[in-house]
C-alpha cells in the first residue's frame, strides 16, 4: 500500500493518484537534463537535401533554422527547422512487460482519456510516421475511393458530407487592429474534423475520440492522406512538398517523436504542426512550413487589448482546446509566448511539446506562472478544466495588461484584481472570474460553455457614430445644432444600452434659428433621459415621438416669454438605438437614411410642399430638387401656434454592416443619394464618412448649413 503524503489515505501499490484527494503518489523518473548543442553553421548540409540559411532562435536544448533545399522544377523549397540532440543509446534496454501489452489490447485502452491511457499513447503509429516520410507523388494513393478506404475513413466522409448542409456559423469579430480575429466555420471545421461540424457544443462525442490501432497508439479521425490534404487547403501549407526523402521511419526521441504524433494526430489550422522529422548525425529535425508568426509576447506593448480583440481570441483558443479536448488530449502549454498570431490573422498555438492526457501526472510538468492551472503546481489529478484556467488567465494579460500572480498558488488563490485599476465590462469580468476559479469544479463545465459565453459577448453590436456640423459656404451662423448621447445600464441581472442621435435645423433668422434648434435637442435629451429606463419593450418609437413633441412644446412656450422670437421653429430628426432596434422619428426636411448592402433608402418621408407634389405625381423627385418651393415645409417644432407638432415615428432592425445616417437639407440639396450611398459604402469609419459628406455638401455650394450624424452598425 502506499500512503498519501497530502491526506494519508492508504491506497494501492499500482496506484498513480490518492482516491480520496487526487494527489499524485508516484512522480515519474525524473526526466534527464536537457542535451544542449551548438548550433549549424550557414551552408550546412543535411539528410533530405535540406540546407541551413541561418539560424533564427536558440534554446538551452534546442536550435532553430531557416532552410531550403531544391525542388524539382528548379525552384527551392524553404522550410524552418527544429532541432535537438538525440540521447545516447542505451546498451540495455528494459526488456516488454507482457502485462502492459496485455492492457493496451484491452477494451479500457480504447479510450484515449481512459483510466489507463499513457503518454506513450502519443507516439506515431508506424503507417503514419512512414505516410510522413512518403514523397510527395505517392501521396495521391491514399485517394483511394471510398469502396477501397476502411470502414472509419467511409465514416468519416459520411459525417464530412453530412456537414455540409450545416448553416454557417462564422462570426467576424471586428477588433480595433488591424488583426480582425476569425472564428472558422463549420465548413472550415468538417475539412479537418469531420465528426466535430455536427457534434453538440457542450458535449464530447465518443465518436470525436481517436481511435485506437490495437498497440496503444493514437490514430487521427480520418486518414492520414486525406487529412493531409483537407489540412492543407486549409492551412494554406503543402504537407506533401515538406517530407523527408527517406521512405525509412527515423527515431525522433522521447518530445519530438511526441510532437510528430500529435501533428499527424491534430489535423486542424490553429495549431503548428510539423510537416516531417527526421534525424542525422545525433540530431533529431522537425520541418515546418516557412510561414511568419507573430507571438503575443511581442505584441506586450499593444496591451491591453480591446475587450473586442481579446475576445477574438479566446474564442479562437477555445475553439482549437475544444478540438484537442475531444480527441481525450490536454493543451497545457497556454500563454503569451505559445500563442501567436498567423500571417492570416488568426491565432495559432505552438506549443504542442506539452500536450498529455488527464491521467498523465508528466515528471517535469510546464509551469507558465501566471497561466499554468493550480492544481497542476500541487502535483494532483488533473483535467481539462486546466485548460480553461489557462484561456481564461490569458484573457485576463489580454484585457489587463498584467498576468494573474501565481506565486502562492500552492497554499491557496491569489487575488484577481479587475476594478481598480482595469476596467471591464461586468458580464466579461464575470466570465472570466469563473474561468479562474481556485477549484476545477467552479470553473466552466468544459470550454465549448466557455466559448459559447465568449460567442455571447462578442456577437454584442457594436455602434460607432460621429456627429458633424458645418456653418456651409454662404450662411454666416449655424442654425443647426447636434447631440449624441449615450444610456448604459452595466447590471449582470439586467444590463441595458440605448444610443440617442439627433439632428435639428433651426429657421426664424436672427438668432431665433439657432435657439429653436438648441431648445429642440436639449428638450429631447432631457425627455429621453426621463423615460429610457422605464420605457416598454418595442416602445422606444413612441417614447422618440413624444420626444419631439415635448421639443414642441417647449418652443412654444419659449416664444411666448419672449415675443419677438414668434415664428421661430426648426426641424427636427433623431434615432433611439436599442441594439438592435432602432426607432426614428422626424418633424420637417430632415431626413434619416439607412444604406444595406451598399444600397442606399430614404426611410423618413418628408413634410414638405414638394413632397406632396410627388405623392400626388404633379412632380418628379429629379424636379423637386430643382423647385422653386423646395424649401417650404408643412410641418416643424414651434410652427402651430397650438396643438402637436405631427412628429412621425418608425422602427427598423439594424443588423451588422448597416449604416444609418441622419442629416438636415444641407447635405441633400447639394449632395445626390447615389453620391451619399458611395459615401456611406467607401468608408469603414464614421467619421472619415462624415467628413466627407460635408465636404461634398460645400463642393456643391454649401449654401445651407450641414448636419451629418453617421451611425456605423458592426
Amino acid at each position: 500500500m502506499v500512503s498519501c503524503p497530502q491526506c494519508g489515505m492508504q491506497n494501492a501499490d499500482e496506484a498513480k493518484f490518492c482516491d480520496r484527494c487526487g494527489q499524485g503518489l508516484a512522480r515519474a523518473a525524473a526526466a534527464p537534463p536537457p542535451l544542449a548543442l551548438a548550433p549549424l553553421a550557414a551552408g550546412a548540409e543535411l539528410k533530405g537535401g535540406w540546407r541551413i540559411l541561418e539560424v533564427i532562435g536558440q534554446t538551452a536544448c534546442e536550435n532553430r533554422y531557416r532552410a531550403e533545399r531544391p525542388r524539382d522544377d528548379g525552384d527551392a523549397e524553404r522550410a524552418q527547422l527544429r532541432e535537438r540532440a538525440l540521447p545516447p543509446a542505451a546498451d540495455d534496454a528494459p526488456p516488454n512487460d507482457p502485462t502492459d501489452a496485455a492492457l493496451a489490447q484491452s477494451d479500457t485502452a480504447q479510450d484515449p482519456s481512459g483510466p489507463n491511457a499513457k503518454t506513450a499513447e502519443l507516439r506515431p503509429p508506424a503507417e503514419l510516421a512512414a505516410a510522413a516520410q512518403t514523397p510527395a507523388e505517392n501521396l495521391e494513393t491514399a485517394s483511394a475511393p471510398a469502396s477501397e478506404r476502411d470502414e472509419s475513413a467511409a465514416a468519416s466522409d459520411a459525417n464530412a458530407d453530412a456537414a455540409d448542409d450545416d448553416e454557417s456559423v462564422a462570426i467576424a469579430i471586428a477588433g480595433e487592429s488591424a488583426v480582425n480575429a476569425v472564428l472558422l466555420t463549420e465548413d472550415e471545421v468538417a475539412a479537418v474534423d469531420p465528426a466535430s461540424a455536427s457534434a453538440p457544443a457542450n458535449e464530447a462525442r465518443a465518436a470525436d475520440a481517436p481511435a485506437n490501432n490495437g498497440d496503444g497508439a493514437l490514430e487521427p479521425v480520418a486518414a492520414a492522406g486525406a487529412e493531409s490534404a483537407a489540412t492543407s487547403a486549409t492551412n494554406g501549407a503543402a504537407p506533401a512538398e515538406i517530407v523527408s526523402k527517406p521512405a525509412e521511419t527515423d527515431d525522433l526521441g522521447e518530445v519530438y517523436g511526441r510532437v510528430m504524433a500529435l501533428s499527424l494526430t491534430l489535423g486542424y489550422p490553429a495549431f503548428q504542426r510539423a510537416q516531417a522529422g527526421f534525424a542525422t548525425d545525433n540530431r533529431a529535425y522537425l520541418v515546418y512550413p516557412d510561414e511568419p508568426l507573430t507571438p503575443l509576447a511581442k505584441s506586450a506593448e499593444r496591451l491591453p487589448l480591446s475587450e473586442g480583440e481579446a475576445l477574438a481570441v479566446g474564442i479562437q483558443l477555445c475553439q482549437a482546446v475544444a478540438f484537442a479536448h475531444r480527441r481525450g488530449l490536454r493543451v497545457n502549454d497556454i500563454c503569451l509566448e505559445s500563442v501567436a498570431y498567423g500571417a492570416d490573422g488568426r491565432i495559432k498555438l505552438t506549443g504542442l511539446d506539452y500536450i498529455s492526457n488527464d491521467n498523465e501526472l508528466q515528471a517535469e510538468p510546464i509551469f507558465n506562472h501566471g497561466y499554468t492551472a493550480p492544481e497542476i503546481y500541487k502535483g494532483r489529478k488533473v483535467d481539462k478544466r486546466a485548460d480553461i484556467f489557462s484561456i481564461g488567465a490569458l484573457l485576463y494579460t489580454l484585457v489587463t495588461g498584467e498576468r494573474l500572480e501565481a506565486e502562492g498558488w500552492l497554499e491557496g488563490p491569489g487575488p484577481i484584481r479587475f476594478y481598480p485599476p482595469h476596467v471591464v465590462t461586468p458580464a466579461l469580468e464575470k466570465a472570466l472570474r469563473q474561468a479562474l476559479a481556485f477549484e476545477p469544479a467552479a470553473r466552466w463545465p468544459n470550454v465549448d460553455a466557455f466559448k459559447a459565453e465568449l460567442v455571447r459577448l462578442a456577437g454584442a453590436m457594436r455602434i460607432r457614430a460621429v456627429v458633424l456640423t458645418d456653418v456651409g459656404m454662404v450662411r454666416e451662423t449655424n442654425e443647426d445644432s447636434i447631440m449624441a448621447a449615450e444610456y448604459r445600464r452595466d447590471s449582470l441581472v439586467e444590463p441595458a444600452r440605448s444610443l440617442l442621435y439627433v439632428v435639428a435645423d433651426g429657421m426664424g433668422g436672427a438668432e431665433a434659428g439657432e435657439v429653436a434648434s438648441a431648445i429642440a435637442v436639449e428638450a429631447i435629451r432631457e425627455y429621453v433621459t426621463n423615460h429610457v429606463g422605464a420605457m416598454p419593450k418595442n416602445g422606444a418609437p413612441e417614447v422618440l415621438r413624444q420626444a419631439l413633441e415635448a421639443a414642441n412644446t417647449r418652443i412654444l412656450e419659449y416664444q411666448t416669454a419672449h415675443p419677438e422670437s414668434r415664428g421661430m421653429g426648426s426641424t427636427g430628426v433623431a434615432a433611439l438605438i436599442v441594439p438592435d432596434e432602432c426607432a426614428v422619428a422626424w418633424v420637417g426636411d430632415s431626413r434619416a437614411y439607412l444604406s444595406e448592402s451598399g444600397q442606399l433608402r430614404q426611410i423618413t418621408r418628408d413634410h414638405s410642399l414638394v413632397q406632396r407634389l410627388i405623392e400626388i405625381g404633379q412632380i418628379t423627385p429629379e424636379e423637386a430638387r430643382h423647385h422653386e418651393h423646395k424649401n417650404v415645409i408643412t410641418r416643424a417644432l414651434g410652427a402651430r401656434p397650438q396643438g402637436p407638432a405631427g412628429a412621425e415615428a418608425l422602427s427598423v432592425r439594424l443588423k451588422r454592416g448597416e449604416r444609418l445616417m441622419l442629416c438636415s437639407d444641407g447635405l441633400t440639396t447639394h449632395v445626390e443619394d447615389a453620391a451619399i450611398a458611395e459615401i456611406l459604402r467607401r468608408h469603414q469609419e464614421p467619421d472619415a464618412a462624415a467628413r466627407e459628406l460635408v465636404a461634398a455638401a460645400n463642393a456643391g455650394g454649401g449654401t445651407d448649413n450641414i448636419s451629418v450624424a453617421a451611425i456605423f452598425v458592426s
